[in-house]
């Protein structure tokens, strides 16, 4: 078993509060979907051996909660060259697939550099409201200390030099982890200017 089956293995086994979903857990179509198209992004960076990580909060019910892939919604899986007719599956009808706004901006941004960084959640299962799993909420702290587990053994996979924190509470998490970071504004919330100027700063 290589360490990207193993990650995702693990990833798959990891039990989370009823207020959270487990996208990589179970034997349905949808996570299996997840599951490969992880581990054909998680892949693909392996070749491109990226320097730098971006690293968001927790997947969105819009985006990452659909495709398995930070920051990636069905739409920038269909329509970005990254990941255009490389085996990476949806789970919608191509007339009903998701879009969302913040991985719409990130990949418009990120079309500008060669050398990709590695996009990761520093909490990478999907956090809700209890009644509905199409709502977005915050991580709490122990998930947090939980997702640190995750993003350490991945730092280490790729030997990342530099992590991008896209918001404060990303930041919050990596402050003692012995990695170089810098904070970027979050795109959403009218966050969009600051982060690609940001953005620039930290690839170029």
């Amino acid at each position: 078993m290589n360490k990207i089956t193993d990650f995702i293995k693990k990833l798959s086994e990891q039990k989370v509060s009823k207020e959270t979903t487990n996208l990589y857990k179970g034997n349905s179509i949808e996570t299996e979907i997840r599951r490969e198209n992880l581990s054909l992004y998680l892949n693909k960076m392996v070749e491109i051996k990226p320097t730098n990580l971006l690293l968001g909060e927790a997947p969105g019910y819009k985006g990452c909660g659909i495709t398995g892939i930070a920051f990636t919604s069905e739409r920038i899986l269909t329509q970005n060259d990254f990941f255009k007719n490389q085996g990476f599956r949806c789970l919608n009808e191509k007339t009903k697939i998701e879009s969302e706004i913040s991985a719409t901006i990130v990949w418009n941004e990120l079309e500008n550099y060669l050398n990709k960084p590695l996009i990761w959640n520093i909490f990478p299962f999907h956090p809700h409201s209890f009644s509905d799993k199409r709502t977005n909420r915050t991580p709490n702290r122990l998930e947090l200390e939980l997702g640190k587990k995750y993003l350490t053994e991945l730092l280490t996979i790729f030997g990342i030099h530099k992590i991008i924190a896209l918001g404060r509470k990303p930041e919050s998490q990596i402050k003692n982890l012995g990695f170089d970071y810098n904070y970027v504004r979050h795109p959403a919330n009218g966050g969009k200017k600051k982060f690609v100027s940001g953005i620039k700063t930290e690839m170029e």
